[in-house]
């Protein structure tokens, strides 16, 4: 099955081509190569010559920086369906980060050269571009205003939430998580550290908001859980 074929429905999902037309996503798709990725395989690294952007059809893709202490401080978390590692295509430079696969995951390649000769042939394409960056601008604001704001219950119950939302169980009587990353990765990618993290998972078992079995999260109670995220 074609790259277009199997895309070209989706892609519009995707803020920075949500302004795009249905005949501009099909030259994109037209460009696109599949690939697979295994649980801990790395797609690029920080520093790494840049070859082009990724659209991430399934899995979670995890976004990160390794500290000058040799810290893991992850950056984002990524769901489908989203694009990554598109900035160096406009700025000439190489990979800022690295990104590693947390599961099984597939995902659309878009070669760098091939994507600046459709920007030349079509500059309407880059002008509707600038919406899709806007958008995507408004959440990091607000990921960071939830990092310098909010506290770490609050910043746990909506991630959990998102995951539920993205798992496709949030009817479930009790809705369930499976964590694809440990349980470092995730605490840094909530502005804290371990032990924090843990403290907050304890206490939320405590208040019988939901149960921890290994990397699964059972959440027993949706009600408290979502109106942790409301404070």
């Amino acid at each position: 099955m074609s790259a277009e074929k199997k895309n070209k429905t989706t892609l519009r999902d995707i803020p920075l081509f949500s302004e795009l037309s249905i005949e501009q996503l099909r030259e994109l798709s037209a460009l696109s190569e599949i690939r697979n990725y295994n649980r801990k395989e790395l797609l690029f690294t920080e520093n790494e010559p840049y070859k082009g952007f990724y659209i991430l059809l399934k899995g979670t893709i995890k976004v990160y920086k390794i500290t000058d202490s040799g810290r893991e401080a992850v950056m984002h978390l990524l769901k489908p369906i989203s694009s990554f590692g598109d900035i160096p295509l406009f700025d000439g430079k190489d990979y800022p980060v690295n990104a590693e696969a947390t599961e099984e995951s597939l995902v659309l390649f878009v070669s760098k050269d091939g994507f600046i000769s459709l920007l030349r042939k079509n500059p309407e394409i880059a002008l509707k571009m600038l919406g899709g960056f806007a958008k995507r601008l408004k959440k990091l604001v607000s990921q960071v205003e939830d990092l310098t704001t909010r506290d770490i219950r609050l910043r746990l119950a909506r991630y959990i939430l998102e995951e539920i939302k993205n798992a496709g169980t949030e009817n479930l009587p009790e809705p369930v998580v499976t964590l694809t990353l440990p349980k470092s990765s995730l605490a840094s990618y909530l502005g804290t550290i371990t032990e924090t993290l843990s403290r907050t998972f304890k206490k939320l078992q405590e208040d019988g908001i939901l149960k921890v079995k290994g990397n699964k999260i059972v959440v027993i109670n949706c009600p408290a859980l979502k109106e942790l995220t409301k404070h």
